[in-house]
C-alpha cells in the first residue's frame, strides 16, 4: 500500500513585508526556534498530533509552495509589491522537517523575485534540491516546467505533475515559469441583440466569460496520456479557481474538453465563509484531466475549502485551503473564509479503490495549522456542497471517508 498525503497552499514572508515578524512571532515563546518545531510543538499543545501523524505515515507528502525561497535583494517587481512574497531560503529545511517530500510550484508567486529574470526560482530550486523535496509544475523552460516527478514506492510507480491556471509567468520553449493552461476571453452576445436590417448599427452589451485556451488542454492531456502508461498512479496539482462561475454553453471549444451539461449548474453555497463550489472552468479542467487519466487530481489557490466531487470514480478536491500562511492577524481571516481548510490522505493498492480521507484544520493565531475545533461543522458544509458532484463525506474520527454517492 502506498500513503499519499494532500496539504493546501503554503505562503511565507506575510503581505506586508515584515509585518509578519513583529505582529505574529511576538507572539511565540522563542522567535530563534526553527519554523517546523514551532509547528510540532503548537499542535501538542493544541492537540493536533494527527497531522503530524499523517505526515509520519506518508510515503509521499505534498502542497503548493507559493512563495520564493531566495535571499533578499533589490528586484524588478512584476506586479504591485504589495504581493510579493519571499522567505530566507533555510526554509526549505523547516519544509523537509516537518514530512513534505515533493512541492508542486505551478502557482502565480513562484515567480514573484524577478531581478534580471531568474534569481529568485534559480534559489528556490538550489534550496529545495538541496534539502531532497522534488517539485514540479516549473521550468527555466516548458520541458522542465511540464516534467513530471515518479516515485516508486510501496511496489508502484506514483507520478505527479503540476499545472497552473492563474498565470503570472508562463514557461516557454525557450524561457523559464510555469506549466500553464492559459485563460482567454470571450465574448457572448444575445442572437437578439446583435445588428439586423433594421437596426444595423445596434448591438447589446455582451457576456464576458473566460475558458481556457484548448491548445493549453491538449498540452495538458497529451502530458497525463503519455504518463499514464508509464506509472500506475497519476496526481495532479493544479492552481486555479479565480474568477465566477460560467455558463455552460460550448463556444467552440476543441473537442478534446468535455462540454458540462446544462444541468450541471451548483447553487452557490456559503457555510463555509466564502463559495465553497468550484467555478465552472474548475470543473471544465478538472473532467479534462481524469478524462486523460489522472487518478487524483489536487486544487488549490482560492484559499478555502472548496468542495470534493468524484468524477468516473477518481477524486478531484478542488481547493483544501491554506495549510500555512504568514498573514497578520488584522487582515480578518476569518471574513474571507481562511479558517477553513483539510488535508487529504489517500491509501492506494493495486487493483483495488482507494481509500481517501480528508482532515479540516485551520490556522492559530500564530498562522500554524491545528485540527479545526469545528471539524463536524465544517465536514457536514462539505458534505452538502459535494453530495451534488457525487461525493459523501463519512464523519471518521476527527475528519471524514470521501465515499460515492453512487455507492
Amino acid at each position: 500500500m502506498v500513503v499519499i498525503v494532500a496539504a493546501g497552499d503554503i505562503e511565507f514572508s506575510g503581505m506586508f513585508l515584515g509585518r509578519y515578524e513583529k505582529q505574529v512571532l511576538a507572539k511565540l515563546s522563542d522567535k530563534h526556534k526553527r519554523l517546523a518545531d514551532h509547528m510540532r510543538e503548537n499542535a501538542a499543545a493544541k492537540s493536533s498530533e494527527l497531522i503530524s501523524k499523517w505526515f509520519d505515515e506518508a510515503d509521499v507528502a505534498f502542497a503548493n509552495l507559493e512563495t520564493n525561497l531566495t535571499k533578499p535583494r533589490s528586484y524588478y517587481p512584476s506586479r504591485d509589491p504589495f504581493y510579493h512574497f519571499r522567505q530566507d531560503p533555510s526554509t526549505a529545511e523547516d519544509l523537509k522537517s516537518m514530512g513534505f517530500d515533493l512541492l508542486n510550484l505551478a502557482n502565480n508567486y513562484t515567480f514573484d523575485q524577478l531581478v534580471s529574470g531568474t534569481e529568485g526560482f534559480i534559489d528556490e530550486v538550489e534550496a529545495l534540491d538541496r534539502v531532497g523535496i522534488k517539485h514540479v509544475g516549473a521550468g527555466m523552460n516548458l520541458e522542465e516546467a511540464l516534467a513530471p516527478v515518479i516515485i516508486d514506492t510501496g511496489g508502484q510507480r506514483i507520478a505527479f505533475l503540476g499545472f497552473s491556471n492563474l498565470v503570472q509567468k508562463a514557461a516557454t520553449v525557450n524561457s523559464p515559469g510555469v506549466a500553464a493552461i492559459r485563460n482567454k476571453t470571450v465574448l457572448e452576445f444575445a442572437s437578439s441583440s446583435l445588428p439586423h436590417e433594421t437596426s444595423p448599427w445596434y448591438a447589446g452589451l455582451p457576456t464576458q466569460k473566460e475558458l481556457p485556451y484548448e491548445e493549453d488542454v491538449h498540452m495538458m492531456q497529451e502530458c497525463i496520456k503519455g504518463l499514464k502508461k508509464k506509472v500506475d498512479f497519476v496526481v495532479v496539482a493544479v492552481h486555479w479557481g479565480e474568477g465566477t462561475p460560467l455558463s455552460t454553453s460550448h463556444l467552440g471549444l476543441h473537442s478534446t474538453i468535455r462540454t458540462l451539461d446544462p444541468t450541471d449548474q451548483l447553487r452557490p453555497h456559503r457555510r463555509l465563509g466564502v463559495d465553497a463550489n468550484p467555478n465552472y472552468v474548475q470543473r471544465l479542467l478538472g473532467h479534462s484531466m481524469i478524462d486523460a487519466g489522472a487518478d487524483l487530481v489536487i486544487g488549490g489557490h482560492p484559499h478555502s475549502a472548496q468542495a470534493v466531487e468524484i468524477y468516473k470514480d477518481k477524486h478531484i478536491f478542488y481547493s483544501l485551503g491554506e495549510f500555512f500562511m504568514q498573514v497578520e492577524v488584522d487582515i480578518l481571516r476569518h471574513a474571507i473564509g481562511m479558517y477553513r481548510a483539510y488535508m487529504v490522505k489517500v491509501e492506494i493498492e493495486k487493483k483495488k479503490t482507494p481509500r481517501v480521507e480528508i482532515l479540516p484544520i485551520r490556522m492559530d493565531e500564530a498562522c500554524l495549522p491545528i485540527i479545526n475545533e469545528e471539524y463536524a461543522d465544517v465536514i457536514e458544509a462539505l458534505n452538502e456542497a459535494s453530495l451534488p458532484l457525487n461525493a459523501s463525506l463519512v464523519p471518521y474520527d476527527k475528519g471524514a471517508i470521501v465515499k460515492p454517492v453512487t455507492q
